[in-house]
């Protein structure tokens, strides 16, 4: 008896992932095909009869069947819900241009977009707000104060404790076991993968810990687990704006059009901060009015960096400088239509597993009086890292610091593409740098004008990422050229073109 109870238990400890699939929520185009499913994990290996964690899973089909190791897209954030849509009604796979987009891959291989655990798509959901964009969450949103976000923190967090789930399970590597074991339960022995932002150490785990799953991948904004993030924010925004002021004085039209860019830039922000913009935003639910301070000024510039808008940067600051602010007005909405804010009281993080990951793998090792001198030394610079309410929602967060072992950098022969934007300062070029020199067969590409996620900010990107999964040869001559500076002339004619 003791020894079949011993057996039992063995077999019960090796259960397999599951695999049941749902209806698809998703229509895609005449001529494609989707197959949806949910994959059943434990929360906890270590406890397998204990919380069961369900992910959606979308497998966007190839075109003809040829045997083609699939594509695993694996989401930034943390906390990125590619397969929830931002609008009850609407479809997730279509807001993304997910069938465009993967297109040229699903010819013979097909795409698979897994759910993170503890974000959108997936149950436990550790997300503290409502994190749709319907007009009464972007209200409720826009009315916390800071000392009502700490209260919803505290009272996520206790509630997550009254249903015993463990965040200590919801963490990197824990994730890149999910991978696994999607791969496991579709009966994969080989796929690629291609991560974006987080997506990238959320590869870099899956490479370490499950070497010989991975046929190759494609990282695009690197984020290597030896780097932390929060540390160096002021000095790299500088760096990137540095970079821009520099490529302004090296181009014939704007050099004539803003011969001190430096100083506007510096500026307008510092104007802001004296006297607050007022600015009327016509947004999907309706016409807002936002005060634009130094800090969110910079928010707005930062985020055309991000999205690969760092040539119109010149004109935008020129014309605030002179009172048109109709640029300043137009990327001022793109960004408060995407992301948010601008309009909330104060900056927010109210997605759970964003805590748990950051909390865990960033803000415990930043040296906080080195953080505070170097967000003093870089003067505007400075701004976005002084705003971070990481320092005081992580305590609240309580979850422990990840070991030694886990920001180790990652060392793989497994072949990989990195690809970065001169002017992402999220994720800089100098990372997916540091990251290569233990990744004896990668190749680091970096697109002279892009921000971060240069695949769906280039079409040369696009092309190196889909040509790599076919020939994953680092040597290979570069299908297109990445080095295009930005075009400061294109900039102008829009500007001056705009009503």
């Amino acid at each position: 008896m003791a020894a079949f109870l011993l057996i039992l238990a063995e077999s019960v400890a090796a259960a397999p992932p599951r695999l049941d699939r749902e209806r698809c929520a998703f229509k895609p185009p005449r001529g494609d095909r989707i197959e949806c499913f949910v994959l059943i994990v434990p929360e906890n290996r270590e406890q397998p009869q204990g919380r069961e964690v369900r992910l959606k899973i979308a497998v966007l089909k190839a075109k003809r069947t040829v045997g083609a190791e699939p594509l695993v897209y694996l989401s930034g954030g943390p906390g990125d819900a590619p397969l929830v849509a931002s609008r009850p009604g609407a479809d997730a796979l279509a807001e993304g241009d997910w069938w465009n987009e993967t297109a040229a891959i699903r010819r013979r291989r097909d795409v698979i977009i897994m759910s993170q655990r503890g974000a959108g798509g997936s149950s436990p959901n550790l997300d503290c707000f409502d994190s749709r964009m319907t007009e009464p969450a972007k209200a409720r949103r826009r009315a916390v104060t800071e000392q009502q976000e700490k209260e919803i923190l505290a009272r996520c967090r206790a509630n997550l404790d009254r249903r015993k789930i463990d965040l200590g399970m919801y963490t990197t590597p824990v994730l890149a076991d999910d991978v696994a074991d999607l791969a496991m339960a579709m009966g994969l022995s080989r796929i690629n993968l291609y991560g974006v932002s987080y997506g990238t150490r959320w590869g870099l785990e899956v490479m370490r810990r499950h070497p010989g799953l991975v046929r190759a991948a494609v990282l695009d904004g690197v984020y290597p687990p030896q780097i932390n993030g929060e540390q160096n924010e002021p000095e790299i925004v500088r760096r990137a704006f540095e970079q821009l002021y520099a490529d302004c004085a090296a181009d014939a039209v704007c050099r004539e059009r803003q011969p001190d860019l430096r100083g506007t830039v510096e500026g307008v922000i510092q104007a802001a901060d004296r006297a607050p913009i007022d600015l009327t935003l016509a947004l999907e639910d309706g016409p807002q009015t936002v005060q634009l301070d130094g800090t969110k000024f910079l928010m707005v510039l930062l985020n055309m960096m991000r999205e690969g808008e760092a040539a119109s940067i010149p004109e935008t600051v020129g014309g605030a400088k002179r009172g048109d602010l109709r640029l300043l007005r137009m990327f001022a909405e793109d960004l408060e239509n995407n992301d948010g804010g601008l309009l909330e009281q104060n900056a927010q993080q109210f997605d759970g597993l964003y805590n748990s990951i950051e909390c865990r793998e960033t803000w415990p090792m930043v040296d906080r009086a080195l953080r505070s001198a170097a967000i003093d030394q870089n003067g505007v610079y400075g701004l976005n890292a002084r705003a971070s309410k990481s320092p005081t929602f992580c305590p609240a967060w309580r979850v422990a610091s990840a070991p030694a072992a886990d920001r180790q950098p990652v060392r793989s022969q497994i072949p990989t593409l990195l690809l970065s934007g001169t002017f992402d300062w999220l994720t800089p070029p100098t990372w997916a740098r540091e990251a290569a020199k233990t990744l004896s067969a990668s190749r680091s590409v970096v697109f002279r004008a892009q921000g971060h996620g240069v695949v769906v900010q280039d079409p040369c990107a696009a092309r190196l990422r889909d040509s790599f999964i076919e020939d994953p040869d680092p040597k290979k001559p570069l299908p297109c050229r990445a080095d295009t500076p930005p075009n400061f002339t294109a900039a102008w004619e829009r500007a001056r073109t705009m009503p």
